[in-house]
């Protein structure tokens, strides 16, 4: 009997193991299940996501490449249905044969090893037509549990329009290439902050070097030494401002000889207005200023032989009205000399004038400009000169506006030469009016300021910036009806700028201009 008693409860401990086996395969099954049912939803959210994306996506299974998955985009680019699946892809898409396509999922699948392209041109039958299409695609090997490779995952994008665009872009970056190599003239270009990153030919055979090592250094090496610290802080002052270069500069050539050329840059700016780049010409002036300075050396030498000739002949004319009697209506009625004898006068001292120019030009290239500074009263200073102005232009009204009482430390002559040269252009630029308005002002703190405004023909905007460069006269029929040889402003400009003064002007035409000069004003 015992042993029945323990036989009975061993197989009550066995069913009670059995009992909790079979709760535990239970749970289990029931996590089991739950697993299932959330790869499934995984599964389904993966399907949505791959059918509903963008991008192309295809599955292909096994060595010949059977379509097992792909999604609306690719099988639309395809120009197929859903009736692909299944099918090995070459079968499907038979004018992929001889393209390399297969060749490359063959690989893939036989190295494990991903392969990735750009811009990969590729033929397509679509509704019967052969269309050239582009697209950057990604081959990825599919693995199964055991790390076997089972097929192959194509992602690609068509990049149809822009692969065309970039031809386009590569072809047109090919013509300018080939038509700034053909120019004269040396071209660059350079990005937003001045960086160079191109040159064309000409300028590599000017410094005898190719791209690479032109572009590895800084352009400014080629700058004369005398020059380069003043062209850096112009080409800076452009970059950071926006303006255009204008600039006459030697530069040096293969051979280390230094030549004269006419550079020029401008911006290049985006619809929002932001610089993008610069493109920049360089155009060799060397025979022109060779050219220049040999007129220069010859209207010396003419200055100085005409000079004292010129001041003989004013003296003579000085002692001749000096014996005549003095000024009486009824008397110069009879002396008809007179009138001719000032008009001689006069003439010779416009021609005075003009010799003076020219030598001060000379002494400007020579740099042999001296100024005889001292303080004066501007105000006073321009009154008499005015005055003086007024008595050889009797026809024209010279109104002198005072705005502004000062003292200054200059040279008392050289201004005074600005400013008659300054009335003088008005006079003879207002053929048809009468009046010449001079104002002294205050321009800031440590300025002041003369502008003289006219009424005549005015100056072209184009023009404006021109006026002030050597021998520079307007162009068109106006250069036959103003003499001139083109010397005033240019010396005007360079004797206020070495007051540390500058010079604007303002003009429209038919309107008038009005130009100013600034001086620095005398705080002692």
């Amino acid at each position: 009997m015992k042993s029945e008693d323990l036989r009975i409860e061993q197989l009550e401990r066995e069913i009670e193991d059995k009992k909790r086996e079979i709760n535990r395969l239970q749970a289990e099954n029931i996590h089991l299940q739950e697993t299932v049912r959330g790869l499934d939803s995984e599964a389904h959210k993966f399907k949505d996501l791959v059918y509903s994306s963008k991008f192309l996506f295809a599955i292909f299974m096994g060595e010949n490449h059977v379509i097992d998955i792909a999604n609306e985009s690719i099988k639309e680019v395809w120009g197929k249905g859903d009736d692909v699946i299944g099918k090995p892809l070459l079968e499907v898409l038979p004018e992929l044969k001889g393209q390399g396509i297969k060749e490359l999922l063959d690989n893939v699948y036989h190295t494990g090893e991903s392969y990735h392209a750009d811009e990969v041109p590729i033929e397509l039958v679509i509704k019967g037509k052969p269309e050239l299409r582009y697209f950057d695609f990604t081959y990825q090997p599919q693995k199964n549990t055991k790390g076997e490779i089972i097929g192959v995952a194509d992602i690609a994008t068509d990049v149809t329009k822009q692969a065309l665009l970039n031809k386009k872009i590569k072809k047109s970056e090919r013509e300018f290439r080939k038509l700034v190599n053909f120019m004269p003239h040396k071209i660059s270009l350079a990005n937003a902050e001045g960086d160079t990153i191109f040159y064309n030919q000409n300028w590599l055979d000017y410094v005898g070097k190719d791209l690479e090592d032109f572009i590895g250094e800084p352009w400014t090496n080629i700058l004369h030494p005398d020059e380069k610290e003043e062209v850096e802080q112009v080409v800076a002052e452009c970059l950071t401002e926006g303006k255009n270069l204008d600039k006459e500069i030697q530069l040096r050539d293969r051979n280390g000889d230094y030549k004269w050329h006419i550079c020029r840059a401008t911006a290049v700016k985006n619809d929002e207005g932001e610089i993008t780049s610069w493109i920049s010409s360089s155009t060799e002036i060397q025979n022109l200023k060779i050219e220049e300075k040999r007129n220069e050396d010859f209207l010396k030498l003419i200055s100085h032989e005409l000079k004292t000739p010129v001041t003989s002949i004013k003296g003579y004319v000085q002692l001749l009205l000096s014996l005549l009697p003095s000024d009486n209506k009824e008397v110069d009625k009879k002396l008809i000399m007179k009138p001719y004898l000032n008009r001689i006068e006069t003439q010779v001292e416009r021609l005075i004038r003009l010799i003076s120019e020219m030598l001060d030009m000379s002494r400007i290239e020579q740099n042999e400009l001296d100024l005889k500074k001292e303080q004066f009263n501007l105000n006073q200073h321009a009154e008499e000169i005015i005055e003086d102005l007024t008595y050889s232009n009797k026809d024209i009204q010279l109104e002198l506006e005072n705005n502004f009482n000062c003292n200054v430390v200059a040279d008392k002559d050289r201004i005074g030469q600005v400013l008659i040269n300054f009335v003088t252009n008005a006079v003879k630029y207002s053929p048809t009016g009468n009046l010449v308005h001079i104002k002294i002002h205050k321009h800031n703190s440590e300025m002041a300021a003369v502008t003289v405004k006219d009424f005549g023909i005015g100056i072209e905007e184009k023009e404006q910036t021109q006026i002030f460069k050597r021998f520079y006269r307007i162009s068109g029929e106006k250069a036959d009806t103003y003499a001139g040889f083109g010397i005033g402003l240019f010396l005007s400009k360079e004797i206020i700028e070495r007051h540390n003064g500058k010079i604007f002007v303002k003009s429209e035409v038919g309107k008038g201009s009005e130009f100013t000069f600034t001086i620095p004003l005398n705080h002692t």
